[in-house]
């Protein structure tokens, strides 16, 4: 009992540096519009790069209840022999590493061992303090399975609970799960392992549970859920949306995209290179913005009543963090938003919002990254077909 004792102490000295969140996310509340040339060879420098928001982790909390059973020996010593399935309830620390499919965490467990002594029943508590790594399959996906290996110690207080007749030993333990996640704050989680003891004699149980995990720095689903819809990828483009493209010096940067039957709204597609985790606007793409905010200033003279949402993007890499991206995508669009406004365009009439990596454009690479889906999209609400194509022709 003095090492459950010993581990519990441990993991209470840890609990300081679980409070240490990951990595902190530097000047970027006001969505800098590369204000500097310094600013311009940070960028330059991170644009070989291939993911956005790598570095930010998150811990997880998470509980739970199971069953556990216990699978007897060749030769139990009289009165200590484990039988039978017992519940118990689970608690979780964890942490997801952002930069591998890698989780860390701590775990206790109480439950019930079913005993037989000498004839009568009876029942002692099982206690276990350990820690397991998880390798995700695919940790943001919304179902998200694991394999998971690790180290704990099972006993109970002065009293003999294994076949061998000893209070605690060190069980090795490794199985599988998976998480449903509701959303970046919750999550459903379910558990099965096999656990064997590092001992002479052959003892081992196998655990089944099932429990709710949260996660503390989640921000929710993606915050644009009313706003003006975008083009669907692959819709059919306005002709005159076409020989826009085609005429302009900005297309491979600057796309009008406004499909068939937009009604009164002109979509355009804005993909300035913005940098792994920047959202700033280099020197070099100020021809391209000069010319959106040409269009953009037009829409708005030729109808009071027009308003512009920019959306912003991230791309997605293999251990990408869902929130983190959310942030750099909503600053990407504030970026946009703050040239145009310093440009003359109200800033009263224009709504900027993000959608992290959940809608690219382009076919994802888990593995190097898309950087062309790191864009801002414009959808100008209020623009007639007479407007949009005086708004068309180039000066």
């Amino acid at each position: 009992m003095k090492r459950l004792l010993g581990v519990a102490a441990a993991l209470a000295a840890s609990v300081p540096v679980f409070a240490q969140q990951g990595p902190v996310v530097t000047a970027r509340d006001d969505a800098p519009v590369a204000p500097t040339a310094e600013d311009a060879q940070s960028a330059a420098a991170a644009e070989a790069m291939a993911d956005d928001g790598r570095e930010a982790g998150r811990f997880y909390l998470g509980g739970g209840v199971g069953a556990m059973r216990v699978h007897r020996t060749g030769h139990p010593k009289p009165g200590s022999d484990l039988r039978g399935v017992q519940p118990y309830v689970v608690l979780r620390l964890g942490y997801d590493f952002a930069d591998s499919p890698l989780s860390l965490e701590g775990f206790g467990m109480l439950g019930r061992a079913g005993r037989r002594a000498q004839g009568a029943g009876g029942s002692r508590a099982l206690l276990g303090l350990g820690v397991e790594a998880l390798w995700h399959f695919d940790r943001y996906a919304r179902f998200d399975p694991f394999l998971a290996g690790g180290f704990a110690y099972y006993g109970s207080t002065n009293t003999p609970v294994w076949q061998d007749g000893k209070e605690d030993h060190l069980f090795a333990q490794a199985g599988v799960g998976a998480f449903w996640h509701f959303s970046e704050q919750v999550s459903l989680r379910g558990d099965l392992r096999w656990h064997v003891a590092l001992a002479d004699d052959f003892m081992h149980f196998t655990t089944a549970d099932v429990g709710l995990v949260w996660y503390p720095g989640g921000t929710g689903e993606t915050s644009a859920d009313t706003v003006a819809p975008l083009a669907e990828p692959g819709a059919p483009i306005e002709p005159g949306a076409r020989k826009y493209d085609a005429a302009s010096r900005h297309a491979e940067k600057l796309r009008d995209v406004t499909p068939v039957g937009a009604g009164d709204a002109m979509h355009l597609e804005l993909r300035v290179g913005f940098a792994k985790d920047t959202a700033i606007i280099r020197p070099s793409e100020l021809p391209v913005m000069d010319e959106l905010t040409r269009i953009v200033r037009g829409a708005l003279e030729a109808n009071p009543q027009a308003t512009v949402t920019l959306h912003g993007h991230a791309d997605r890499q293999r251990g990408s963090d869902h929130a983190y991206n959310q942030r750099l995508s909503e600053d990407r669009a504030k970026s946009v938003l703050t040239y145009l406004a310093q440009n003359g365009v109200p800033a009263a009439r224009m709504t900027a919002v993000g959608h992290s990596f959940d809608q690219p454009r382009d076919p994802v690479d888990l593995e190097h990254g898309t950087p062309s889906n790191r864009r801002v999209e414009i959808v100008i609400q209020g623009v007639d077909a007479a407007t949009r194509d005086r708004l068309r022709a180039l000066p």
